[in-house]
C-alpha cells in the first residue's frame, strides 16, 4: 500500500508532525510519500493507494484556499482518509469537517486527530525572553503524545487493511455533510474578528531590504515587492509564515511583533521555501 501524507504547513510545525507521523508508521505495512499542497496541483493527486491529509487549525477548521484545494481533488475512488491537523489550543470539529469534505469527494474516512504545537499567531506578539517562548523552545519534540495516539491509531487501521478487511468496514462513522456546532462556530467568529483586524495592520516596516523572500514564500501569493518594499494585498490567510520568516523581522501586525519572538519550527530550521515551487 502507497500513503500519501499532503499537508499545508505555515511555519513549520505541520511539515514538522507530518514527518513525525510518517517516521513512525509501521513501514512493513505501507509505502510513504511526502508532499506540499503547495507542490501538487489538486488535480494531480492520484498515485496513491491511501492518503493522510494534514493542515493547522484556523477558525475550528481548516484554511479557506485548503478547503479549496480538497473540493478540487479528483474522486477518491473508495481509497481511504486519514485527517491530522495541528492547534495551539482548541481545535474544535477541524478534523471531523475535513474528514467529511474528502467523504464527500468519495474517500473512506478511516480516523483523524489533532496534535498541539505552539500557536505561532500568539507567540509572534510575546517577549523572546518570556516564559511561553522558553516553553515553546524547549518543548521535547522527539515525543508528542497526540502523535503517538494518532500513529496508533492509524498503525491498526493499516494492519487491518494488510489482513485483508475491506476497507469499507472501517469507515469512520460521520454526519454526511460538513456543519460545525454552535460552540465552534462561537469560536470561528472571534476567531475571524482577530484575523480580520491583524490582517488589516500586517505591514513590512523600515527594516525591509526588499528582498522579496516574502512574496516567493506567500502560499496565496498576497506579498509583491513594490519599489523595493514588501506590499501586502488584500487576501492574506494570516498564516504569518511571512512574519516568522523575514530576515529582518521587518514584517509586523500594527506594533504588536516588533522586537517579538519569530518561530522558526520546531527545530529551529524551517525553511518555507522548500514547500514551494520555484518560480512559483
Amino acid at each position: 500500500m502507497k500513503l500519501l501524507f499532503l499537508y499545508f504547513s505555515g511555519t513549520g510545525n505541520t511539515d514538522y508532525v507530518a514527518h513525525y507521523l510518517a517516521q513512525r508508521l509501521d513501514r512493513a505495512l505501507v509505502e510513504v510519500e511526502l508532499r506540499s499542497i503547495e507542490w501538487q496541483p489538486p488535480e494531480k493527486v492520484t498515485d496513491f493507494d491511501l492518503l493522510a491529509f494534514g493542515f493547522p487549525d484556523y477558525a475550528a477548521d481548516s484554511p479557506g484556499f485548503v478547503q479549496t484545494y480538497l473540493e478540487q481533488l479528483p474522486s477518491g475512488a473508495n481509497r481511504g482518509a486519514f485527517v491530522f491537523c495541528t492547534k495551539g489550543a482548541y481545535a474544535a470539529s477541524a478534523v471531523k469537517l475535513n474528514l467529511q469534505r474528502l467523504a464527500l469527494r468519495g474517500y473512506v474516512p478511516l480516523c483523524g486527530g489533532d496534535v498541539i504545537m505552539p500557536g505561532t499567531d500568539g507567540l509572534s506578539m510575546i517577549s523572546r525572553d518570556s516564559w511561553m517562548a522558553r516553553k515553546a523552545l524547549q518543548k521535547d519534540y522527539d515525543q508528542l503524545k497526540d502523535g503517538n495516539r494518532l500513529v496508533g491509531q492509524m498503525n491498526s487501521v493499516l494492519s487491518e487493511l494488510e489482513d485483508g478487511r475491506p476497507i469499507d468496514t472501517l469507515r469512520m462513522p460521520l454526519p454526511p455533510k460538513p456543519k460545525m456546532g454552535p460552540s465552534d462556530r462561537l469560536w470561528a467568529a472571534l476567531y475571524r474578528m482577530t484575523e480580520n483586524w491583524s490582517r488589516s495592520r500586517l505591514h513590512a516596516d523600515d527594516q525591509c531590504e526588499g528582498c522579496g523572500l516574502c512574496a516567493q514564500i506567500c502560499p496565496v501569493d498576497n506579498v509583491a515587492v513594490r519599489d523595493g518594499h514588501a506590499r501586502f494585498e488584500d487576501h492574506c490567510v494570516l498564516c504569518l509564515r511571512c512574519l516568522h520568516a523575514c530576515p529582518q523581522e521587518a514584517i509586523q501586525i500594527g506594533k504588536l511583533t516588533a522586537g517579538k519572538f519569530r518561530w522558526k519550527g520546531p527545530r529551529g530550521d524551517f525553511k518555507p521555501l522548500r514547500l514551494r515551487p520555484a518560480g512559483s
